[in-house]
């Protein structure tokens, strides 16, 4: 099993316990806390198709799935939600994934969306 392989099995593992029946897994990846080489995984974001999962070391959020995150840069990407979350580059591909997917259901809800 390949690295990108072991992370998303990490993720639907952590996830698997807070899905609803028929919940789909889009994509997932963790963010940081503290600074510089002193950093350590805080949250486990799961997105889902009807859901963003913040999976905590002792809380779980279920937000709504119509959040953008935005295009990443630099070596951590930050983005606002309830607070400020940091995500390092590695994650970014899965960033990505989650806003191409909420855009795939936007555009099957309204085919006008997919046209921007």
């Amino acid at each position: 099993m390949g690295y990108k392989e072991r992370r998303a099995k990490m993720i639907a593992t952590r996830a698997a316990p807070h899905l609803e029946p028929g919940e789909q897994i889009q994509t997932g990846f963790v963010t940081l806390a503290g600074s510089g080489i002193f950093t350590v995984p805080a949250e486990t974001f799961v997105v889902t198709d009807r859901a963003i999962l913040v999976l905590g070391s002792s809380e779980v959020q279920r937000l709504s799935r119509d959040f953008w995150f935005g295009k990443p840069t630099g070596l951590y990407y930050k983005f606002e939600l309830d607070h400020t979350y940091k995500v390092h580059r590695q994650w970014y591909p899965e960033l990505i994934a989650a806003d191409e997917a909420l855009r795939e259901m936007q555009a099957q809800d309204d085919p006008a969306v997919g046209e921007h």
